[in-house]
């Protein structure tokens, strides 16, 4: 897919690397010079259904299915995907303790102790394929950074970042 500069896109989201606009009523194009999204595109670690496949379309376009925003994690997503989400907001809190330099460790032996096996194999994947990045990958989980199908299962948008590239975004 070309982008063309004279397209009118609606803005439906920005975060602290991202612009996400609507481009049909179900893919987003995503602006983003968020190394996450990169890495994502880049398939390093992300083949899970817990993950939106998320495509590389031009210089920092990128795009994937348009997901429904989550308001009511407990009314939205179903048993299994609220007992994920809550214990990954349990283990996110976990991590605020540790500074920049060893949280891919912290985060490596949290995932570990995971006993849900599809969740765990995901998220140590993942932080595998963004070790190719740095080792200051930080970890959040709300209901503004997942969404869930029509099943009701989890699906986590943004819920890692580079901790190195938040600061610079702050300068």
């Amino acid at each position: 897919m070309s982008i063309s500069p004279n397209i009118k896109l609606q803005q439906i989201g920005k975060g602290s690397f991202s612009t996400v606009y609507k481009l049909n009523s179900n893919k987003v194009l995503i602006k983003s010079n968020d190394y996450t999204k990169e890495c994502m595109a880049h398939g390093w670690g992300f083949d899970s259904s817990l993950f939106p496949k998320v495509s590389f379309e031009d210089n920092d376009f990128y795009s994937m299915k348009l997901y429904p925003k989550c308001k009511a994690p407990k009314k939205e997503l179903n048993k299994r995907s609220y007992e994920r989400y809550t214990l990954l907001r349990k283990l996110m809190n976990e991590t605020f303790t540790h500074n920049k330099y060893d949280k891919y460790d912290k985060l490596y032996k949290l995932f570990s102790d995971i006993k849900d096996k599809t969740l765990k194999e995901a998220l140590l994947n993942a932080i595998d394929g963004l070790s190719n990045y740095g080792s200051d990958i930080g970890f959040e989980i709300s209901p503004r950074n997942i969404s869930f199908t029509k099943s009701g299962n989890l699906i986590l948008l943004d819920c890692f970042f580079f901790i190195s590239q938040l600061e610079e975004t702050r300068k």
